[in-house]
């Protein structure tokens, strides 16, 4: 059986605990300082519970989960002459709405040591029903990895529900030492492509490539880019790859280490749609061949916008998986307990 603990601000998380944390969390955020600024950000209308699971002979948490409560406008939702009548219930300035997703939602609503994945589950369930009994709580989101929880809100009646699943990017997971060797691995087609794509992005198009990897080599870049738009790196403590031509940077690679061996990217494209010079699939070409020239990275996890790479459409997934990435489905189960929630 396991114990839990329940916290509503991951500033309150015992210090002995985050080690623990960084480890079960290492595939979500590079480390649990990056995940506690990202929660200080959020709107104040948002707040958050978070629990740790411990197992019977464990001291330190074997999974975590976590809950979003975020006020809804009931404004949006009650019918206009209720409004004009001033007949409406006055909770609703205290509806929520309850999404359960673990940071950018990967692993759905928790995860866990795999040796606990069951026992988990059914402690997962027991929480979750802990947060539907919550008067305020008129809406609720669930995400699971895997196919959908087998799991309902015992509301009295639900007036809406809903399930559909999208993709995901798996981790990218090393397989060779060496750039080159990945590509000689690669289908001949596929390796064919993208060798074609570097020769003509040097050759023909002469496009070079920069690398800085701190904070104070930027200031090289800024002083050789001076036209450059610094706000795109605000607060960034990472890497940048860049794709450079004149005096002008095409577009660019975030890149930052996590916990154990873990490489985040992020392609930042800053051309005009529709006149690129750079290729769409370079940009993750030059993520994987930094992550070949770092003999410790394990792994890298590709992300959007600072959040998870949820994939648009099978085109977009077939884009990744020609250059060796795989996809996981995430469930999302949605119920509402108001008539106006739909």
């Amino acid at each position: 059986m396991l114990l839990v603990q329940k916290f509503h601000s991951l500033q309150e998380i015992d210090p002995e605990f985050i080690g623990a944390i960084e480890i079960l969390m290492q595939e979500h955020w590079a480390n649990f300082a990056a995940w506690r600024e990202a929660e200080s950000k959020c709107p104040p209308d948002e707040t958050f519970i978070y629990w740790l699971f411990f197992g019977p002979t464990q001291n330190s948490p074997i999974g975590i989960a976590q809950v979003s409560l975020k006020k809804i406008d009931a404004e949006q939702f009650i019918p206009w002459w209720k409004k004009v009548t001033g007949i409406f219930d006055k909770n609703l300035d205290h509806w929520k709405m309850a999404r359960w997703q673990l940071a950018r939602g990967i692993d759905g609503a928790a995860v866990f040591d795999s040796r606990f994945s069951r026992t988990g589950k059914e402690k997962l369930i027991e929480v979750i029903k802990e947060v539907a009994t919550r008067k305020d709580v008129m809406a609720m989101t669930l995400l699971s990895a895997n196919g959908p929880l087998a799991y309902k809100p015992e509301w009295p009646e639900v007036f809406h529900e809903a399930q559909h699943s999208w993709s995901v990017l798996k981790p990218w997971i090393r397989m060779h030492k060496a750039y080159q060797d990945y590509l000689a691995e690669m289908p001949e087609q596929d390796a064919k492509r993208i060798q074609q794509n570097w020769k003509k992005l040097h050759k023909e198009i002469q496009v070079e490539l920069g690398d800085y990897p701190t904070i104070e080599s930027r200031e090289d870049m800024y002083a050789q880019f001076p036209s450059f738009d610094r706000t795109i790196l605000h607060e960034y403590k990472g890497g940048i790859l860049t794709f450079q031509k004149d005096e002008h940077v095409l577009g660019m690679v975030r890149y930052h280490e996590g916990q154990k061996g873990i490489l985040f990217v992020e392609p930042v494209p800053l051309e005009p749609q529709g006149s690129e010079k750079v290729v769409d699939e370079l940009y993750v070409q030059y993520a994987l061949l930094k992550a070949h020239e770092l003999p410790h990275i394990k792994k890298m996890i590709m992300v959007r916008q600072g959040g998870l790479f949820k994939l648009n459409n099978d085109a977009e997934a077939d884009f990744f998986k020609s250059q060796g990435f795989q996809t996981n489905q995430i469930s999302e189960q949605d119920w509402s307990r108001s008539a106006y929630l739909k």
